[in-house]
C-alpha cells in the first residue's frame, strides 16, 4: 500500500482529487486531506507518506514553501504539485517534483503523473532533498531560488557576500547591497554549497563567499573584512581553515592586517 497525502484548500476539489486517484491506482491510500501547509506539516510528520499532491495557491503558505518545514533527512516523500498556472511549473521541477497537473486536472495528465511515480519506485533513485540539492548546481546553473511572502528569488551565488544565521532563519546578504530574510537555517545552506569551494563556514553564525574577503584583521580577534566593509568574526577553531584558503600560516603573523 502506497500512502498519500492531498494537499488543497478547495474540500470539493480535494474530494474529486481523492476519487481520481483512486480509480487510477488502487494501491494509493489516502490518509489525510489538508486545507493549508501547517496542517499539512504536522501530518507529513505523523503519516510518513510515500506521495504527497500539493496543491500550490494555499491560505497563509504558499505551497512550494512545504520543505522549508523540514529537515533534508525528514524529507522522503516524493510531490506531485497540482497548480492552476503554467508560471511553477518552472519552480516544481526545480525542487525536483514527481510531475505537475495543471487544473482543471484531467484524468490523463493525473495518470501520468502517477504512472511517473510509480516507475520509480524500488529504483533507488536520490531523496528529494539530494536531487533538490544537484538542481541548485546544475548545467552550470550557479543559483538558488529563495522562497519570500509574495512569491520567490532568485539569487546568483556570485552575488552572496555572506550568509548570517538568524535562529531558525537566514540573512543573506548581497553583492548589491539588498539582503533577504529566508525561512532556512544556516546548516541548511551550509549543506547545499558543500561542494561550492569558495563558501565557508567562518563562524557558527557566518557562512562566507571569500571572493568577497578584502582583508584578514587581527583586531579584537581575528575577522575578515569584506569588500562591503562587514567584519565578521572568524571562530578560534575556524581559523587554520580559513588561512589555508588564502595559503596563510599563522606562524607568519605579517599575514594578517592589524
Amino acid at each position: 500500500m502506497i500512502k498519500a497525502i492531498i494537499i488543497e484548500d478547495e474540500p470539493k476539489a480535494a474530494e474529486l482529487l481523492s476519487e481520481m486517484v483512486n480509480e487510477i491506482e488502487p494501491r494509493i491510500q489516502i490518509v489525510d486531506k489538508c486545507a493549508d501547509l501547517p496542517t499539512a506539516v504536522k501530518s507529513i510528520k505523523k503519516n510518513a507518506p510515500d506521495l504527497v499532491f500539493l496543491d500550490v495557491e494555499l491560505p497563509i503558505y504558499n505551497g512550494l514553501q512545504l520543505l522549508n518545514f523540514f529537515n533534508p533527512d525528514e524529507i522522503k516523500f516524493r510531490i506531485i504539485f497540482t497548480t492552476a498556472s503554467h508560471q511553477h511549473a518552472i519552480q516544481a521541477f526545480n525542487m525536483s517534483a514527481v510531475d505537475y497537473v495543471l487544473k482543471p486536472i484531467q484524468f490523463d495528465k493525473l495518470t501520468n503523473a502517477i504512472q511517473k511515480f510509480i516507475a520509480n519506485i524500488g529504483k533507488g533513485d536520490q531523496p528529494l532533498y539530494e536531487a533538490l540539492k544537484d538542481n541548485y548546481f546544475s548545467n552550470g546553473n550557479k543559483k538558488i531560488v529563495v522562497p519570500l511572502v509574495n512569491g520567490f528569488e532568485i539569487i546568483k551565488l556570485e552575488d552572496i557576500i555572506y550568509i548570517k544565521a538568524e535562529g531558525s532563519y537566514a540573512h543573506i546578504h548581497q553583492e548589491n547591497g539588498s539582503s533577504l530574510v529566508v525561512s532556512h537555517n544556516l546548516k541548511y545552506y551550509e549543506d547545499i554549497f558543500s561542494s561550492e569551494n569558495n563558501f565557508i563556514r567562518v563562524h557558527r553564525s557566518y557562512l562566507v563567499n571569500i571572493n568577497f574577503v578584502k582583508r584578514i584583521s587581527k583586531n579584537d580577534g581575528a575577522q575578515l573584512v569584506m569588500e562591503n566593509n562587514s567584519e565578521l568574526p572568524i571562530a578560534l577553531d575556524k581559523i587554520d581553515s580559513v588561512l589555508s584558503y588564502f595559503n596563510f600560516s599563522k606562524k607568519n603573523p605579517a599575514n594578517l592586517q592589524s
